[in-house]
């Protein structure tokens, strides 16, 4: 499909603001998580995510406060705790851009999914492109492959995938804001239990970050609407594996990280077969 200039070009201006976003959010939470646990980092960033939309809200009516769907947000809060506390303690031990490499693979999780519990046909060739995209994940895990915490990415990504299962089958007459109100408030009820078994007071310093984590996570989302709003997934989908160069200079500009030549290798692997997965499903 081809777009106008002056639609795709504002397009690309909020999908890079999503990038920058989420490359950002990933920054701050690998910074936390020398000082602070990954349960208080989750749980301070659904709380601050859900405060900032309040007045947004409020200025919209009461009725934003109001929905038919709690058991569904429910779901989506318990979901959203557990893929956020399990990448949260994956960047522990593993990089930047391999986290992010990983995450490239949400489409893959998703379609399978959609296979198991909507029951939607899956060819052959997407099965191709999934077992190829596997073996690029076995590339990047291979010096660590036996350790829970960069196994718990993968295991993040496949929840993420179920959120979006979740998504795309009860939550289509729901409003945004309240969707993001209501699963950011549960997440941090799920959360809070855990996190102050492990609890760590908080700086002043360290609460500014968890805020601006916060605020990041809701940004994130908003320029994604924005960006799909004015063009279509296919010819946005190349732009999105720039965030795994953004999140390599970040990542060795920060914490000095530089994958390796099999992460280099698994990444093109990867990038490569979900690129093919979405030009497939969108001729």
């Amino acid at each position: 499909m081809h777009l106008p200039k002056n639609t795709y070009l504002p397009a690309l201006f909020w999908l890079w603001l999503s990038i920058l976003s989420s490359c950002l959010n990933d920054l701050v939470t690998k910074y936390l998580i020398t000082e602070l646990t990954a349960c208080q980092i989750c749980f301070f960033r659904f709380t601050f995510g859900s405060l900032v939309l309040v007045p947004i809200m409020y200025h919209q009516g009461i009725h934003s406060f109001k929905t038919k769907r709690l058991s569904l947000h429910l779901l989506r809060g318990l979901f959203l705790s557990l893929a956020m506390g399990l990448y949260a303690y994956s960047l522990t031990r593993i990089s930047m851009s391999s986290a992010t490499v990983i995450g490239f693979t949400h489409p893959i999780f998703v379609l399978i999914l959609a296979r198991i519990f909507l029951k939607e046909s899956v060819r052959w060739p997407i099965w191709m492109a999934t077992l190829l995209a596997c073996i690029g994940m076995v590339f990047i895990l291979r010096p660590t492959m036996y350790n829970h915490t960069a196994l718990s990415c993968i295991l993040a990504t496949v929840v993420f995938a179920s959120l979006d299962i979740i998504n795309k089958k009860y939550v289509a007459s729901e409003p945004i804001l309240s969707m993001l109100f209501f699963s950011n408030l549960i997440a941090a009820c799920f959360m809070l239990p855990v996190a102050s078994c492990y609890w760590h007071p908080p700086t002043l310093f360290e609460l500014c970050f968890l805020a601006i984590l916060g605020i990041g996570s809701n940004l994130i989302l908003y320029c994604l609407l924005k960006a799909l709003k004015l063009s279509d997934v296919a010819s946005l989908a190349p732009m999105k594996y720039t965030e795994w160069v953004l999140s390599l200079v970040l990542g060795y500009i920060f914490f000095k990280e530089w994958p390796s030549v099999s992460t280099c290798l698994g990444a093109g692997i990867i990038i490569s077969c979900t690129g093919f997965i979405v030009y497939y499903q969108n001729r």
